[in-house]
């Protein structure tokens, strides 16, 4: 499953195109996932996250750490939630899956699509291939300014459900391939899963 990047402005578009080719997947019945985030440049992790909430199960799966204090995000009842806000509650989200996950990222995996990735890191059933992402596992904030510019400052670090803190720094995957061989890596180890 391709997941590219998208904005919040197309985030309800993003879902109901998502959940409909997630469904029709899942209705023949794999037996393992592969998520590509290749290319997948960021905007908005929330739909991105309830495409694949059937894959990441309910709990915590990353959090953003601060300098005053954390916010988690995660599954909660098949819906994705960061800290109080729930995204896309009215939605039908498939039930969860419990099959192995192959994540394929490159340097061009940044931002919320590192979010995403690290949503995935620290399962069981999860293994990462292809390069480095651009690091850029933050979060930002907009400031105005008296001449009307804006300037984004970096106001949070992500972390993964193990407590491991990311950043400014690239996140290796666990097999490093070149991205043209990322999908047959994964395909590959995928079969010596089921």
């Amino acid at each position: 499953m391709v997941l590219p990047q998208t904005h919040s402005r197309h985030g309800s578009t993003y879902v109901t195109a998502g959940l409909k080719a997630l469904r029709a997947l899942i209705a023949h019945r794999p037996t393992g996932w592969v998520v590509d985030l290749r290319g997948n440049h960021g905007g908005d992790m929330h739909p991105m996250l309830t495409v694949v909430a059937p894959l990441l199960g309910n709990g915590e799966r990353g959090r953003f750490i601060g300098p005053h204090g954390e916010t988690s995000w995660g599954i909660r009842r098949g819906h994705v939630y960061n800290g109080r806000r729930t995204a896309f509650r009215h939605r039908r989200i498939p039930a969860a899956l419990n099959q192995p996950v192959a994540v394929l990222v490159d340097k061009d995996t940044a931002s919320s699509g590192e979010a995403v990735l690290i949503s995935f890191l620290g399962a069981q059933n999860t293994r990462t291939f292809g390069q480095p992402t651009a690091g850029y596992a933050t979060a930002n904030q907009t400031f105005g300014l008296p001449d009307g510019a804006k300037l984004a400052i970096t106001t949070a670090l992500m972390a993964d459900r193990t407590g491991r803190t990311y950043g400014n720094t690239p996140i290796a995957p666990q097999t490093l391939v070149d991205s043209d061989d990322a999908l047959s890596a994964a395909i590959e180890w995928l079969a010596t899963q089921t």
